[in-house]
């Protein structure tokens, strides 16, 4: 049964993750993710690119095939759900302006990619590659390459034709002029300079395909919140084991192996009072979910416990060498173990 929206609010957590996502009494006409949509629309229309695309909510951002139009995730929908999701996955996608807008503005490519049958044309395939290609679960990403725009986290670009279209797009409508001076000196610059004449191609015409009413696939979802969370956090498992402890022992030393310094921790101890410090500072340079961060910490405490090792250096010291290790452990995962999802 369908519960009242302002009853979430007093909901605890163990309540929310056993509803199902057909019972949550969530409305996308006038909330907050609908009104940072439209704006982006409202840039469409500035370029006159004439269409709309469909929005409905389900469990995450996505856009399927052979809709003109998009998915929000259902946390957007609700304060209290935002607060569960930041809970659950120690980030909420999407939930501030700039994030929402960015995301809009890449699945507003793909809507466009589809309406106006863009992936058809030769040169888009010359341009971006085939969109044929096969896309895959997840991807390695080259964090120095200058041949894709960044515009989304974890280097999103590179992940497959489509998705460098997308990106792409989602650059040039972000600005009419800046694009062209940040990305003067880069590869990527041919890139936006054919999305720029294609769309200058497309101005006042009507879409090949028009966007049309998706059901509310949430509405008709009997999963619960609970199974939706327990899939998610289980895809961006590390299991790393005795991977780090080289590293460790560098830094830290074994219980007893020389003199105990004053205010000396066990490395466990800090690095679980560094933890939440130590992962805001990695997730969003390196472009990567702050879950993946987590995880990585997670092993460094298991592993510093188990191998029983304690600060032997100031504390400032050893967290510079804490945070480069963390950095270089995430990158390494990502690269021989890619966790960056599609």
């Amino acid at each position: 049964m369908t519960i009242r929206a302002s009853r979430l609010d007093y909901l605890p957590d163990s309540e929310l993750l056993r509803l199902r996502f057909c019972d949550l009494p969530l409305r996308l006409k006038g909330s907050l993710i609908e009104q940072r949509a439209q704006s982006v629309f409202d840039e469409l229309a500035a370029r006159d690119i004439r269409f709309r695309p469909t929005l409905w909510i389900s469990e995450q951002w996505y856009n399927p095939d052979e809709v003109v139009g998009f998915a929000v995730p259902f946390y957007l929908l609700h304060p209290r759900l935002i607060r569960l999701e930041r809970k659950m996955m120690l980030e909420a996608e999407g939930a501030s302006l700039d994030e929402a807008l960015s995301i809009v503005r890449h699945e507003t490519g793909h809507a466009v990619d589809e309406a106006f049958q863009l992936r058809k044309m030769r040169e888009y395939r010359k341009v971006f590659g085939s969109p044929q290609r096969a896309y895959p679960k997840d991807y390695i990403a080259d964090s120095d390459s200058r041949d894709f725009v960044q515009h989304l986290n974890a280097w999103y670009a590179q992940s497959h034709p489509v998705e460098d279209f997308a990106e792409t797009f989602a650059v040039w409508l972000q600005s009419r002029q800046g694009w062209r001076r940040k990305y003067r000196d880069w590869p990527a610059f041919e890139k936006l300079s054919a999305v720029d004449a294609w769309m200058g191609d497309l101005r006042g015409v009507e879409p090949e395909i028009k966007p049309r009413r998706v059901a509310n696939e949430l509405k008709e979802s009997t999963r619960t919140l609970g199974e939706h969370y327990d899939e998610k956090r289980e895809f961006y498992a590390v299991d790393a084991e005795d991977e780090f402890d080289g590293a460790l022992h560098r830094i830290f030393e074994a219980n007893g192996s020389g003199p105990r310094g004053r205010g000396h921790m066990s490395a466990a101890a800090l690095l679980a009072e560094y933890r939440t410090r130590l992962r805001r500072r990695t997730a969003k340079p390196l472009g990567v979910p702050a879950y993946v961060v987590d995880q990585v910490l997670r092993q460094l405490v298991l592993r510093a416990r188990t191998l029983k090792l304690r600060q032997s250096r100031s504390k400032a010291e050893t967290m510079k060498k804490v945070s480069r290790l963390v950095s270089r452990a995430t990158v390494a995962i990502i690269r021989n173990s890619p966790r960056l999802p599609l």
